[in-house]
């Protein structure tokens, strides 16, 4: 891989940028997503690789148990989200 200090340069200008370009757009992001991604670029070969890894799955769960914790520690209900249901049985 890159040495250190570059993946973290790298890292973060992508992420400063992509979200730089999300707020000045007034597009919904999956068309932002669209408009850089060239069939058989570098861009669709990364999101294929994320996609076939389950990334989205894996952000999306990590969302809802920092979220069920979060509700947990407030001292509330955290039986929420996919796969929960709410009342106790």
């Amino acid at each position: 891989g890159f040495p250190r200090e570059t993946a973290k340069k790298l890292v973060l200008s992508t992420i400063r940028g992509s979200a730089s370009y999300a707020q000045r757009s007034s597009e919904a992001i999956p068309t932002l997503k669209n408009n850089v991604t060239s069939p058989g670029g570098t861009t669709a070969s990364a999101l294929y690789q994320l996609e076939r890894g389950g990334f989205r799955t894996v952000v999306a769960d990590a969302i809802w148990a920092a979220y069920r914790k979060a509700l947990e520690l407030g001292g509330n209900d955290s039986n929420v989200g996919p796969g929960r249901s709410r009342g106790k049985q």
